[in-house]
């Protein structure tokens, strides 16, 4: 079952130099550190990013690692969360849902 996260604001500019660096092959893939496990997520499912309030992409998660930590080859930052999560196939949402900002995770409403 597809999850939803929001991305901080003052994580916006991390995620967009993120982004480009998937775009231009640079980064294989990108990840999202978890502090709880997603029970119905299963590898093939998506997680859509709430940015500027509303839904702005998603990814397809390829992997999910619980207990480890992971550095960003783009930021040079370090994430660790009982679950991590990775991601590949950006596609930006076509449609507008609009969505106030949370902590942690939802499953998909809409």
């Amino acid at each position: 079952m597809d999850i939803v996260v929001t991305i901080p604001k003052s994580e916006y500019d991390n995620d967009d130099a993120e982004t480009e660096a998937v775009l231009d092959n640079e980064g294989s893939c990108q990840f999202w550190a978890l502090s709880k496990t997603p029970g119905k997520l299963n590898i093939g499912d998506r997680v859509h990013f709430v940015k500027h309030g509303c839904v702005e992409s998603s990814m397809r998660v390829f992997d999910i690692r619980k207990d480890t930590v992971q550095k960003c080859d783009v930021t040079g930052r370090t994430w660790q969360g009982k679950c991590i999560l990775y991601m590949d196939d950006l596609q930006y949402c076509e449609t507008i849902i609009e969505a106030k900002g949370f902590h942690g995770f939802r499953y998909k409403w809409w």
